[in-house]
């Protein structure tokens, strides 16, 4: 039965699907058809359960696909922008190697503890001599994780104020 409708609406989800350009030629095109099909069968389900109160089953199930596929791509995009994010962050701050052989001898270290919160100084610790991930950071202190950023971005800014008065 899952075949039969796989096959009978497969034009129904490569055109929901194409609304958003994900094309067979899309590098993420076969997950995407797979959550596709998986959306239809939920939602073929769902419509079986009280067909008299549904509207018509293809406007429904292509707006079903279409509102997951919408769902999936936003999830994606900001789990892609919080990977650019923390990135961009270790760029702008000095290596594990250039802070543990300059940092820790120099007065720009001790001048940038002289400027950190306490939580700050704990997070700067944390990440780069015991290597923690922000999720580690966050459960070791037993905080949020929006918390730990909060904290690295304070370290950020702090470390570009000294950064430009060198």
């Amino acid at each position: 039965m899952e075949e039969q409708l796989f096959t009978t609406y497969h034009s129904l989800i490569l055109g929901a699907l194409k609304k958003y350009h994900i094309t067979p030629t899309h590098p993420e095109f076969d997950d995407y058809l797979q959550r596709a099909r998986i959306e239809l069968l939920i939602a073929h389900r769902h419509y079986q359960t009280d067909v008299e109160n549904h509207p018509p089953f293809r406007p429904f199930v292509y707006q079903k696909i279409y509102w997951a596929t919408l769902d999936a791509i936003r999830k994606e995009q900001r789990r892609f922008d919080k990977d650019v994010i923390e990135a961009s962050f270790l760029e702008s701050i000095p290596q594990e190697e250039e802070i543990t052989c300059c940092l820790v001898t120099s007065d720009l270290y001790h001048e940038l503890l002289a400027l950190l919160s306490k939580d700050e100084t704990r997070f700067l610790n944390d990440r780069f001599f015991e290597q923690l991930t922000i999720s580690q950071i966050a459960k070791k202190h037993h905080v949020a994780r929006q918390t730990v950023y909060r904290w690295r971005d304070g370290v950020r800014k702090k470390y570009q104020k000294i950064e430009k008065k060198v």
